[in-house]
């Protein structure tokens, strides 16, 4: 049973002036036995202290939870704890017990007669920590003999205050985070993040942070873990915490992880659409490779022909050549950022023939237009250049057998007619030219 009896500043101090005038006159008579042995020391009681909670200047009124039995008429005060004798000091003297005011419970206030700073400072110490004890024994003016105890303890939680209960020792605990995959990632990777908190029976949940943002809703410790997955952590570093907050603080303290250091980096670069060769697939058309990546920084090109890379080729778009006709070509597009690379190729296509050479300057006959004269064809110009002619010489329009070279000489059935050269130009992969020149008359 606590009492709870208080009294104001005012009366704690009326108590202690004639407590205090008391213990000169008992002093004065020589009266004073400090003697706390005897026939008996049994426990008659507990005493409540007021205040219950203070400082170590404050005044303390200790109440007694009953009267002391007869035929004890004084007392005396005693505390133990860190920094006072074994034996206890004395903080109130001998006293007679009538000079104390009696409470509505049927005890006694007994005001300390100074504060507990007070007391330290007389024991020679200076810090005061834990737990210290008063007891009230019950007794006579003179002798030894005791009749029973009354007690109350205190606690310094720390060196200037004290509570009158018990504190609660308050279990520390230690959290850590782990997190996998390990760094780095790239974005939109599932994070597990793993707190393990000690000790394993602490309960409570877990709030993991990045940074001071918090990540999806507080985990329930179980088994001393907490798991917390993710995948939207954004492109950057990160600092990861596990900040654990105990089911009941009296008994587990909280605490938070060191911060983890987690980079993300850019998802490498996604085909949107395949690598393409795209137009007019035949010698002498330009194609392009035709693709797209998301989140690529840039795009590089290759060509292939029949499967295997043509040096120096390296533009988006190529004009293909004669020598790659009836081959096989394809392009390879490959995207980049600074997470990596991502390579498309496209399907491989047959370089079809190339359109017919086109006559720029008509071929021409030079030479002295007279029958025994040699006359000489010219072949003209084309586009694309020709690498071979061959010729065909006409009379009238009328192919002359045999006049397949590129000179001719006019014979007497020549006179009075006309002739004309046909040229056909030829070049690899594409299709032949042809043109025919003026015509000259031979004389």
């Amino acid at each position: 049973m606590r009492f709870t009896t208080r009294f104001t500043t005012e009366r704690f101090k009326a108590v202690r002036r004639p407590l205090a005038a008391a213990l000169v006159s008992l002093l004065a008579a020589g009266s004073l036995a400090l003697g706390t042995g005897g026939a008996s020391a049994d426990v008659l009681g507990g005493m409540a202290v007021d205040p219950a909670t203070g400082a170590d200047t404050s005044g303390i009124l200790l109440t007694t939870a009953g009267q002391c039995p007869q035929p004890a008429t004084n007392l005396i005060v005693t505390v133990r704890g860190a920094g006072f004798p074994a034996e206890g000091q004395i903080v109130v003297g001998n006293s007679p017990i009538d000079i104390y005011p009696a409470t509505q419970n049927g005890g006694f206030a007994v005001p300390l007669t100074e504060t507990m700073r007070d007391y330290a400072s007389e024991a020679g110490f200076t810090t005061l920590q834990g737990r210290y004890d008063f007891t009230l024994t019950c007794r006579m003016p003179f002798g030894s003999t005791t009749y029973g105890d009354f007690t109350a303890p205190i606690w310094f939680t720390s060196d200037t205050t004290y509570q009158s209960t018990e504190p609660v020792t308050v279990t520390p605990t230690t959290t850590k985070l782990t997190a996998s995959p390990a760094s780095p990632v790239v974005q939109g990777t599932a994070v597990k993040l793993t707190a393990a908190v000690s000790p394993a029976t602490a309960t409570g949940t877990v709030r993991f942070l990045d940074g001071t943002t918090q990540l999806g809703s507080p985990v329930t410790v179980s088994g001393g873990t907490a798991t917390l997955s993710t995948s939207s952590l954004a492109v950057g570093t990160h600092s990861l915490k596990a900040s654990f907050t105990p089911a009941d603080p009296a008994v587990y303290g909280p605490s938070v992880s060191a911060a983890l250091s987690y980079t993300v980096k850019i998802k490498p670069p996604a085909v949107v659409s395949a690598a393409k060769v795209t137009g007019t697939v035949r010698a002498g058309s330009t194609v392009t490779c035709s693709v797209s990546f998301s989140g690529a920084t840039s795009v590089s090109y290759a060509w292939l022909k029949d499967g295997k890379v043509i040096s120096g080729q390296t533009a988006k778009t190529r004009t293909l050549g004669g020598a790659e006709y009836k081959h096989k070509i394809a392009c390879r597009a490959t995207g980049k950022n600074t997470t990596g690379s991502t390579v498309s190729t496209s399907p491989a296509v047959t370089v079809g023939l190339g359109p017919a050479l086109k006559v720029g300057t008509k071929p021409s006959i030079s030479g002295t237009h007279k029958v025994g004269y040699k006359q000489t064809a010219k072949p003209g110009s084309w586009k694309p250049a020709a690498t071979s002619y061959s010729y065909v010489w006409k009379r009238d329009g009328k192919t002359i057998s045999g006049a397949t070279k590129s000179t001719y000489t006019p014979t007497r059935s020549d006179r009075g007619h006309k002739l004309t050269v046909t040229v056909t130009a030829k070049r690899g992969g594409y299709a032949n030219g042809s043109a025919t020149s003026v015509s000259v008359k031979i004389a």
